[in-house]
């Protein structure tokens, strides 16, 4: 029989000769189906499933597992079946316990499941790659001569990404009953790379125990007890306090490699409610303080719940993207035309909804944006870092059609101000005793040039400083980095009425131009800077205009020239007529009708009939192209309707027809407290009356 020193020597062997036999540039296969770019600088999982409140994820389901992978921003960036596709091909969801994104391009994601493979290929705790490697818990635990699964709850690759991709080529020819020979220690060191993760169980000894609440190493040391990562103030850590708090999730420059005190932002496994309080689900950072709450980590899904904890964090801390605006309209800037580009770069900035129109299309629906425009971004490179180096900030903006200013800060560059009323603690009497209330108003504004003090605005985006005190926090998730009051622009072209035309006044700043918005920032040293990338977005803020009457709504008999005049009678036995109208639009959406009269009076309605989709009832009809009616200043046969839809209300009575012409501008309202989206008139509308008998 031979010796385990042979075996182990046989195997390091191996490794030594599938090293140099490895490309240099490596590139390792994963999961296509990945949609990752939204987490380009951060994901998360929770630990609890629940419902997407706002927004719609791209495929078009709004509930989230505790298994799916999540941005900050709102969006799903993969679903746990995405994840283990290559691993296990099954309709079940196996939970998310740790996350590392390796590579954008093509997808390669690292991670451990909560449930263990239902055909036993894997388990709980083992190192999973979207490509289809599978490391064992007891590989990444053996140097400190632990010999069965203590679970892991996260883990992160440490060192040059390019050695990373290496060793994954490495550990792709390898078998999981070799990793489980001890080999793995020695083959991160010839890598030059490391494997650092928390652990689910505790190995309990008196000098030194090995706790779910300490950052490990693959090569057998402890980078940082549970001590090390809370406050002083905190009693944590075994067995000097007495509490182990745990780690559930953690984050990490992967260049912090051989660092003394690497910047770990990281959960805890259960909360603390004295000085300084925390839940299990905020965000950390070491040696204590809050980077964010779970409110506010979740609070663009809008979940019915406040809290739903976290099992896993992945933080891009790459300094070269640097603050950036991320939504316009609240919606993701990639998803407009022009959204995120170049300083420069073109676009007609206006957002393509890939899930809002009905299956068969004629037209692409886009759309631009109008009256109340929330912006939402990141002040720093680390998103969940409040403030970093960052003093004051504005969003600026020019007409496309005007140069790029020469330096950020420019006082004669427009910009958006905005003024928020955030509320803060106070001590209020509720008639039987005192208790402390997030009911205190605080005015929170830019200046007249649009700058807003970046460490007052996080302190009551995120319910620090003054925002919070022993006994509450008062957060204000609704901040965003800027609300922009497009409506109170000047008007863009008039007819001869003087009456808005949708359109805008060339060469003028007005309610309907196309802009280029971008982030501006000043940092501690007072050096100005401005993000590395513009951002299109095209306004409307004119309502469909109908034409005055008769031309703008009319009836007509069934031969389609004899006109029902206002207060008319269509005379016995026309039950069908035909509808003719004419509006004008910019970005028309659709029309609708409405039928209301007889005995006892009923209403009947038709539509939407959107400009975009032939079957929809009006086949051969319709008349409308994404302006409105077609051809231009011509009044056209839209569709035809049936007075018997009434029933037995069909009586020899007075009627009335309504039409209602619909914009598809994104719009939203704000009272200076919240951005909603707009429920408000989106529509312009006529009517006639008639008379009609059976």
């Amino acid at each position: 029989m031979r010796s385990k020193s042979f075996i182990l020597f046989s195997l390091l062997f191996l490794v030594a000769g599938l090293l140099s036999a490895l490309p240099t540039p490596a590139t390792v296969r994963a999961q296509d189906s990945l949609r990752l770019d939204a987490c380009r600088r951060g994901a998360f999982s929770t630990e609890e499933d629940f419902m997407m409140q706002s927004g719609e994820p791209a495929d078009g389901n709004p509930y989230i597992s505790d298994g799916d992978v999540l941005s900050p921003t709102g969006e799903v960036c993969a679903r746990n079946a995405d994840l283990i596709r290559r691993l296990v091909d099954i309709p079940v969801d196996l939970g998310l316990d740790a996350l590392d994104i390796l590579d954008f391009d093509p997808g390669l994601v690292a991670f451990s499941t909560e449930l263990d493979s239902p055909f036993g290929n894997f388990t709980a705790g083992d190192l999973l790659t979207t490509s289809g490697i599978v490391i064992p818990n007891l590989a990444l635990v053996s140097a400190f001569g632990i010999t069965y699964n203590v679970g892991l709850d996260e883990l992160k690759f440490m060192g040059k990404r390019d050695d990373i991709l290496r060793f994954l080529e490495f550990a792709a020819q390898v078998s999981p009953d070799e990793w489980q020979q001890g080999i793995l220690p020695d083959v991160l060191r010839r890598f030059n790379i490391d494997l650092w993760f928390s652990i689910e169980g505790t190995v309990w000894n008196a000098d030194q125990p090995i706790l779910d609440g300490d950052i490990l190493s693959a090569t057998g040391t402890i980078i940082a007890t549970n001590y090390d990562l809370l406050a002083p103030s905190v009693p944590a850590g075994l067995p000097k306090d007495g509490v182990d708090f745990g780690v559930d999730a953690f984050a990490v420059p992967r260049e912090a490699l051989g660092t003394d005190r690497p910047e770990i932002l990281f959960s805890t496994e259960i909360l603390y409610d004295e000085q300084p309080p925390f839940t299990d689900g905020d965000v950390l950072k070491i040696g204590g303080g809050v980077v964010i709450t779970n409110e506010a980590l979740v609070d663009a899904f809008k979940p019915s719940a406040r809290f739903l904890g976290l099992d896993a964090l992945w933080m891009s801390f790459d300094q070269a993207s640097g603050p950036r605006l991320t939504h316009l309209c609240d919606l993701p800037t990639i998803q407009f035309d022009g959204g995120t580009v170049a300083i420069g770069g073109s676009g007609t900035g206006l957002h393509a909804s890939p899930l809002a129109s009905p299956p068969a299309l004629t037209n692409t629906l886009t759309q631009p944006c109008g009256l109340d425009v929330p912006i939402r971004g990141f002040l720093t490179t680390n998103p969940l870092d409040p403030v970093g180096n960052v003093t004051r900030f504005r969003v600026a903006y020019r007409e496309a059609s005007e140069p790029v200013p020469a330096a950020a800060g420019d006082p004669s560059t427009s910009a958006v101000t905005t003024t928020w009323t955030v509320y803060s603690p106070k001590l209020e009497w509720n008639g039987m005793s005192w208790s402390w209330e997030c009911t205190n108003p605080v005015t929170l504004a830019t200046d007249a040039n649009g700058w807003m003090n970046a460490q007052d605005f996080m302190n009551a985006r995120y319910g620090m400083g003054p925002f919070v005190n022993f006994w509450i926090r008062c957060d204000n998730p609704e901040l965003r980095l800027a609300v922009w009051s497009t409506g109170s622009l000047p008007v863009g072209e008039t007819d001869a009425d003087g009456d808005p035309t949708g359109y805008p006044r060339p060469g003028v700043q007005d309610r309907e131009d196309h802009y280029v918005l971008w982030l501006e920032w000043e940092d501690t040293s007072l050096t100005l800077h401005r993000e590395d990338a513009d951002h299109n977005l095209q306004l409307d803020n004119t309502l469909p205009v109908i034409a005055d009457y008769p031309d703008g709504l009319q009836l007509r008999l069934p031969d389609g020239t004899t006109i029902v005049p206002a207060c008319g009678e269509t005379g016995p036995n026309a039950d069908q007529l035909q509808v003719w109208g004419q509006f004008d639009d910019r970005y028309y959406l659709g029309f609708s009708l409405l039928l209301r009269g007889g005995n006892p009076p009923v209403p009947v309605s038709y539509g939407l009939h959107y400009y975009y989709d032939p079957t929809d009832g009006t086949a051969a009809l319709k008349n409308t192209d994404d302006t409105g009616t077609m051809p231009d200043a011509t009044t056209v046969h839209l569709r035809d309707i049936f007075m018997t839809d009434l029933g037995a209300s069909f009586e020899d009575c007075c009627y009335v027809l309504d039409i209602y012409v619909y914009d598809r501008a994104i719009r939203h309202s704000f009272n200076g407290e919240q951005v909603n989206v707009y429920a408000g008139v989106n529509y312009s509308n006529a009517f006639m009356t008639f008379s009609a008998t059976p």
